[in-house]
């Protein structure tokens, strides 16, 4: 029954997320942005794959104030840390959709991703004990932090007329890419298909 029913087309796709890092609790959401290009190829009616070649931005932001033991020579009061990296990401996801009318179709995705982080920068904007401010910055992936990421990624789009899009998404990262921390983003896209 499938051998009689194919249909592929391209689609590209931007918007903006938000990303951050599991086993951390105090990291905060930093935002981001998306975009790529991708295939739908369906089966028949309501099944299909999804695979997407996007760039992403992913890391995390961080704030507090320095315990008053530590660096105590140095006279430092708080921290400001971003940890901004960007990956390509290949997701490769399994499709469902369904007619809600004449021209919106819902759409629902899960599968899984791997990424390679091409690019990033960790700042730290230390604040000292005079009010003065102390800006670091390093490559996001120095001192042992892999480049190499894989998860689980899920989604649902509404489309209009077989053409325009908007539709959320999640990644959860599988892989610790430094210590014990995962990636983890949501985002918001507009697609437009060929």
């Amino acid at each position: 029954s499938l051998s009689g029913y194919s249909q592929m087309s391209w689609k590209v796709k931007a918007g903006v997320n938000i990303s951050d890092i599991t086993n951390w609790e105090l990291a905060d959401y930093k935002p981001g942005y998306q975009f790529g290009v991708g295939m739908d190829y369906y089966f028949n009616d309501h099944w299909g794959i999804q695979p997407s070649l996007m760039l992403i931005s992913k890391g995390y932001k961080i704030k507090g104030d320095y315990p008053p033991f530590i660096n105590k020579s140095e006279q430092l009061k708080s921290y400001d840390i971003t940890d901004n990296k960007v990956y390509v990401e290949l997701p490769l996801l399994l499709t469902y959709r369904f007619n809600v009318s004449e021209k919106l179709k819902l759409i629902f995705s899960g599968g899984g991703y791997i990424a390679y982080g091409i690019t990033g920068k960790f700042k730290n904007t230390n604040t000292l004990l005079d009010g003065s401010k102390r800006k670091d910055k390093v490559d996001s992936f120095s001192a042992g932090v892999e480049k190499f990421d894989t998860g689980l990624a899920a989604g649902a789009a509404l489309e209009y007329n077989d053409k325009y899009s908007i539709g959320l998404s999640s990644d959860f990262g599988l892989k610790s890419t430094q210590a014990r921390f995962k990636n983890r983003t949501y985002g918001l896209s507009f697609g437009y298909r060929f």
